[in-house]
């Protein structure tokens, strides 16, 4: 599944959350929550995968472009030292030879150039798509962990004269706790 539906579902599971009544924050499924998070998880490295393919393709396309550059000079040398041979015409020989390697020199330059222009923009592409999937993710853990956040009491608590207290702050086997959590 894409990062990007995953994402969406994380979204949707929110907005059902029911909200708690005077405060920004929500009750939602968390099993759901953790369910969808363990899967972008799982799809992040995929996305790796994928650029990594890109990268491969990239070079094999640079790879033959060089090869086929090296092949249009190495036919060009051959028919130069053809032409030279031959003594009626070894002048226009010498001339068509260095047309044929300054023309097979530019093709090899092109071909890499154009090789070289669309890996760059697979890279751009695939850079932009990794980008927007991390802020799409972040936005997402940002969310659930504001949901998250320790809630100060009501008004309704603190007009019963009892104050349920709960620390701004996780103990330290708290904070330790849900490190390993994450």
């Amino acid at each position: 599944m894409e990062i990007l539906q995953l994402v969406d579902q994380l979204e949707q599971t929110l907005n059902r959350g029911w909200r708690v009544p005077l405060s920004p924050s929500l009750i939602v499924n968390s099993e759901e929550c953790l369910r969808l998070i363990d899967q972008m998880r799982i799809s992040i490295p995929s996305a790796i995968k994928e650029s990594e393919r890109m990268i491969t393709e990239r070079d094999r396309i640079i790879s033959d472009a060089q090869a086929r550059a090296e092949q249009i000079v190495a036919h060009a040398e051959q028919q130069a030292i053809q032409i030279a041979s031959e003594d009626a015409i070894t002048e226009r020989a010498r001339e068509e030879a260095e047309r044929i390697i300054a023309h097979g020199h530019a093709e090899a330059i092109r071909l890499v150039d154009e090789a070289e222009v669309y890996a760059l923009d697979v890279l751009y592409r695939l850079r932009d798509k990794l980008n927007n999937s991390l802020h799409q993710a972040e936005n997402g853990i940002q969310a659930i962990e504001a949901s998250q956040a320790p809630q100060e009491p009501t008004a309704l608590e603190e007009s019963e004269g009892e104050f349920a207290f709960s620390p701004a702050l996780p103990s330290d086997d708290e904070d330790t706790a849900l490190r390993e959590d994450t």
